[in-house]
C-alpha cells in the first residue's frame, strides 16, 4: 500500500487507467478517504480475496522449506533454528547430499505446480468480466491469495504484473506460486536473485528494475509540520529517532528506551523520538509515560484500524528530516535514514546479554538481504549499550558521517534520480499498451 498508493504510483496510473482496489485490509470508506487525499479516482471491488484451506498453507510452508534447502539461503536457515536445533542441524547435514539437494528441487518443482493448479478457479471470478481488465497489478505476490487472483484471472486473458516491494522478500518469502508477465524490482541485486530462483520453473517473464516509488519522496523537501503528533519535535534540540520493529521479530524493545534514556540523563538538549512499527501495541510503552523528553509516534489510531493514514510517508520523511541520528533494529529504516542523508545507528544486542544466538537480534544482520552491507555496516552495528553511547556521540557532535553508508546503499536503493513512480508505470504502460 506504500508503495502504491502513498507512493503516488496509483495516482500516475491513474492518468491512464481505470483502478479497481481488491484488498481484505481496506474497505471502501478507506479507498473513498484516499481519493479524496491524494485526489485520485480508484474504484472499491467487492468481490471477496479468496480464503486459502489449511492443506495449501502446509504445502506453501513446506514449498518456502525446500527452496531455502535447494538454494542455501542463511535468511530460511536461521528461521529454521529458531524452531529448534535439531531442525537446524537436519538442514545442514542434507545440504551436503547433492541427492537430497535434486530432490528439493524436483519437490519444489512439483509443489509449485500444484499450487497453481489448485489456486486456479477461473468461475469465481466470471462476474468481473464485465469491466474488461487490462492487468492484475499484484504487490504481495508471496501470498498465495493474490496468486489465486492472479491464476484465476489468466484463463480470461488478463494478465499478472507483480511488484516486489521489499529488498528482504525473494530471499526470505519463498517461490511466487503464480506465473507474472512482468517482474518489476527495486534494483539488480533483486532483478539477477528472481531470475535465480525462478530459472528452475522455465519462467521467461521480464524483469525490469525500477526502484522504489516510495523513496521518491526524499528527493523533495520534507513537508510542513502538521500532525500534533511531530509537535514535541523541537528543533532546537538535538533528536534521536528510534524506530521500533515488528513485535513477531522482537518481542520487547522497551529496554533500547531505557538506554537512549540513560544516555540523554545528563543533557537538557536531546529530545527522543519513538517511532512506533505499524503492528506495535501502544500500551507495551505506558510505563514510560510522562517522561519530559521522550515522544511517541503511533502511526495507526483506532480511526484508521491497521490502514496506514494519508500523510504515512509524510510524517515519516519530516521524523527522519528533523532527527540528528536515527536508531533501528535490523530494518528497512536503514535505507530510509541513507536515503536522507542522516546517519544511523543499527542495534544487535539484546536486554538480556546471555540469550542465545537462535532468540537474539544479533540474527537478523545474517539474514541474506542484510549481507551485501556486512562490510559496511561493522562500523555502524552496536553490540551493546557502552558502544551505543559512543555511537551517539559521534553523529551528535557531528564527527559521524553517513557518506560511506549512503554510497554502499545506494545501489541497494537505486538512488540516483526521483523517478521510480514514473518508471514503474512506464513498464506497465509498455507491457500493456
Amino acid at each position: 500500500m506504500l508503495n502504491v498508493i502513498h507512493s503516488g504510483l496509483m495516482g500516475e496510473l491513474g492518468k491512464y487507467y481505470r483502478i479497481s482496489v481488491m484488498s481484505d485490509l481496506m474497505a471502501a470508506e478507506d479507498i473513498d478517504r484516499f481519493n479524496r487525499h491524494f485526489r485520485l479516482d480508484m474504484h472499491w471491488l467487492p468481490t471477496p480475496v479468496p480464503a486459502i484451506s489449511m492443506l495449501v498453507k502446509w504445502l506453501r510452508a513446506v514449498q518456502t522449506l525446500l527452496f531455502g534447502h535447494y538454494f542455501g539461503l542463511g535468511t530460511i536457515r536461521i528461521k529454521l533454528l529458531e524452531r529448534g536445533r535439531l531442525f537446524h542441524w537436519l538442514f545442514c547435514i542434507s545440504r551436503k547430499s547433492p541427492a537430497l539437494s535434486f530432490l528439493s528441487g524436483w519437490l519444489m518443482v512439483l509443489i509449485r505446480n500444484w499450487l497453481i493448479r489448485r489456486t486456479t478457479r477461473p468461475n469465481l471470478y466470471a462476474s468481473l468480466r464485465d469491466h474488461h481488465f487490462q492487468a492484475v497489478v499484484s504487490t504481495s505476490p508471496f501470498d498465495l491469495r493474490e496468486n489465486a487472483v492472479a491464476n484465476s484471472f489468466k484463463p480470461h486473458g488478463i494478465p499478472c504484473i507483480s511488484i516486489i516491494v521489499s529488498w528482504d522478500n525473494l530471499t526470505s518469502k519463498g517461490i511466487i506460486n503464480s506465473e507474472s508477465g512482468k517482474i518489476l524490482v527495486w534494483n539488480k541485486t533483486m532483478a539477477l536473485e528472481y531470475q535465480r530462483f525462478h530459472a528452475i520453473f522455465g519462467e521467461n517473464a521480464l524483469v525490469r528494475i525500477a526502484g522504489i516509488p516510495r523513496f521518491d519522496r526524499y528527493f523533495r523537501e520534507p513537508p510542513g509540520l502538521r500532525s500534533a503528533d511531530l509537535s514535541e519535535m523541537n528543533p532546537k534540540t538535538q533528536t534521536i529517532l528510534f524506530s521500533t520493529g515488528a513485535v513477531k521479530h522482537h518481542s520487547c524493545q522497551n529496554y533500547i528506551i531505557r538506554d537512549l534514556l540513560a544516555y540523554a540523563e545528563s543533557r537538557t538538549d536531546i529530545t527522543i523520538f519513538v517511532r512506533c512499527h505499524p503492528c506495535d501495541d501502544p500500551r507495551r510503552y505506558e510505563c514510560f509515560r510522562g517522561i519530559r523528553n521522550l515522544s511517541f509516534f503511533q502511526p495507526f489510531s483506532e480511526k484508521t484500524g491497521q490502514v496506514p493514514p494519508a500523510d504515512f510517508l509524510e510524517t515519516l520523511h519530516y521524523q527522519l528530516a528533523a532527527c540528528d541520528v536515527c536508531v533501528q533494529v535490523a530494518s528497512t529504516m536503514l535505507l530510509d535514514a541513507a536515503a536522507c542523508g542522516k546517519p544511523c545507528i543499527s542495534i544487535a544486542y539484546d536486554a538480556d546479554p546471555g540469550v542465545h544466538y537462535a532468540g537474539s537480534v544479533r540474527r537478523f544482520y545474517d539474514y541474506s538481504h542484510q549481507l551485501p552491507l556486512q562490510k559496511c555496516l561493522k562500523e555502524h552495528i552496536v553490540y551493546n549499550r557502552v558502544e551505543l553511547f559512543a555511537k551517539l556521540d559521534e553523529a551528535l557532535a557531528g564527527t559521524s558521517t553517513p557518506t560511506d553508508l549512503i554510497n554502499t546503499i545506494n545501489p541497494i536503493i537505486d538512488r540516483l534520480t526521483p523517478d521510480s513512480v514514473f518508471l514503474t508505470t512506464k513498464y506497465i504502460r509498455e507491457w500493456l499498451d
